[in-house]
């Protein structure tokens, strides 16, 4: 029977709205949603799946597992859904140790899969403060594109990966947002195992108001939604799920899009954010769009103060921070794009600090660093970009850079006065080929300074010092987390 082969389970760990139900995450016993999806998905009626919960760092069986058993689960279409409790002996996922979960889902004649995933929950604390096991958190790190030099392009091998996660680890980044795509399932592996939150989002650059509106567009937006989340659903990394960079969000009659997809993601998945990345500022008009998400609405902006304008970024940032605060208070918001280009030979030994060269970068994505970190509105930022990377069609017709004839990574020559000099986007902290800028330095220096935690008071009183819970007399001290 086609019905007995599981083709795919999905666990997600058990959303809750009390924002505290994972304060004392590590002593709880956890629940997860489980979904099992058949090859046959015509198959109705009950069928008797087997978990079993394994080790993580194999196939054995997870000792003093007394949850592992047979349950008999109710299929629709050919898909199942039930909750299973996690062993006491399970760890729960956290950035500075990210335990991993395996479990092994099978009918009774052996058909099934192994899956892995992650103990956490992702919430709000203090009103409007992204928190992570009820830890209030401070994301940082950069956006990255899927893109390699030479004949890599979007294929990259498995060193390729290992090679950008190890820069942005040096770089001090704890959070990657994918740009603008869904991910490489074997990158969302990687970041599982770093400890690095991620932002995943679908494809939808240049997206416009009559794209929203038009019923065709839209169901193809759903689907690919769904997509995305089937396909990423168990990596504890990704905390928020995106879509339509930089659309027309400060058009009001765009906002109904907005709305149908917040509610598809909320629907597909109750126990990560929801957001887009907005360039509109205060302007935007479809804000309140989100509220169907409930307290996982996320706000994220784009904008480039000191580099397409002439605003300081401190001021900028703390404004926008501010308006954000008393205008959604309960909802967390993230500098999802900002930076400025820096061009890999352009080592400016003028006096004056011009834009495009190292010393001019270094300076605003330092501004845009130092805010982010110190405002305590602000949950978290990924920079624009880690790499320097070819533009599109438009972008790349007057064509590369004069290379060096004796090194042709190098430019001899380069034309700043073309908004993309040499075909590229120079906003990387390394260039092109991996190279680092001094931006490179500046922004690893100040990320590695700050606390991943904040130091706050939990609601019992419980003060938080030097990222480690010291518990009131009488109660079960937690873990310490480094």
């Amino acid at each position: 029977d086609d019905a007995s082969d599981d083709d795919d389970a999905s666990d997600d760990d058990d959303a809750s709205d009390d924002d505290d139900a994972f304060d004392d995450a590590d002593d709880a016993a956890w629940i997860v949603n489980v979904t099992v999806f058949l090859t046959d998905l015509t198959f109705e009626g009950p069928l008797d799946i087997s978990f079993e919960w394994l080790a993580p760092d194999g196939e054995a069986p997870e000792k003093e597992d007394k949850e592992s058993g047979i349950a008999t689960v109710d299929f629709s279409k050919g898909v199942g859904r039930t909750r299973r409790a996690v062993p006491s002996t399970a760890k729960t996922w956290w950035l500075e140790d990210p335990q991993l979960t395996k479990v092994k889902v099978e009918t009774k004649d052996g058909g099934g899969v192994v899956e892995r995933f992650g103990l956490r929950e992702w919430g709000v604390k203090r009103g409007n403060r992204l928190a992570l096991n009820g830890r209030v958190v401070k994301l940082r790190g950069w956006n990255h594109h899927t893109q390699w030099p030479g004949d890599v392009g979007m294929s990259p091998s498995e060193g390729d990966l290992d090679q950008d996660l190890g820069l942005l680890l040096r770089g001090g980044a704890n959070y990657v947002r994918g740009a603008h795509y869904p991910q490489d399932q074997r990158w969302l592996d990687r970041l599982d195992d770093a400890g690095v939150a991620m932002w995943e989002e679908a494809l939808g650059p240049d997206v416009d108001t009559k794209n929203t509106q038009d019923p065709t567009f839209m169901a193809f937006q759903a689907a690919q939604l769904e997509q995305m989340v089937l396909a990423s659903a168990n990596h504890p990394s990704i905390f928020v799920w995106g879509f339509w960079n930089e659309g027309p969000s400060g058009d009001e009659d765009a906002c109904d899009g907005y709305k149908a997809n917040v509610e598809t993601l909320t629907h597909l998945d109750a126990t990560r954010f929801v957001t887009w990345a907005s360039d509109k500022g205060k302007k935007d008009k479809c804000l309140d769009k989100a509220n169907a998400a409930g307290k996982r609405a996320l706000v994220a902006f784009n904008s480039y103060p000191g580099w397409y304008s002439d605003d300081d970024p401190a001021s900028f940032w703390n404004d926008l921070a501010a308006w954000t605060a008393a205008t959604y208070p309960e909802r967390p918001l993230v500098v999802s794009e900002t930076g400025a280009g820096g061009i890999y030979e352009y080592d400016n030994k003028t006096k004056d600090v011009v834009k495009w060269s190292l010393a001019y970068q270094s300076d605003v994505l330092a501004q845009d660093v130092r805010t982010a970190l110190a405002n305590t509105n602000v949950s978290g930022i990924t920079l624009w970009h880690f790499f320097d990377f070819k533009g599109n069609d438009k972008a790349t017709a007057d064509g590369p850079c004069d290379y060096r004839d004796d090194d042709p990574t190098i430019c001899a020559y380069i034309n700043v006065s073309d908004h993309r000099p040499g075909g590229e986007n120079h906003k990387g902290v390394v260039d092109y080929w991996r190279r680092p800028k001094p931006a490179f330095d500046v922004v690893a220096s100040l990320y590695k300074s700050a606390p991943q935690y904040e130091d706050v008071y939990s609601d019992d009183n419980t003060l938080l010092q030097n990222n480690k819970f010291i518990h009131k007399e009488g109660n079960p001290p937690l873990q310490a987390k480094k």
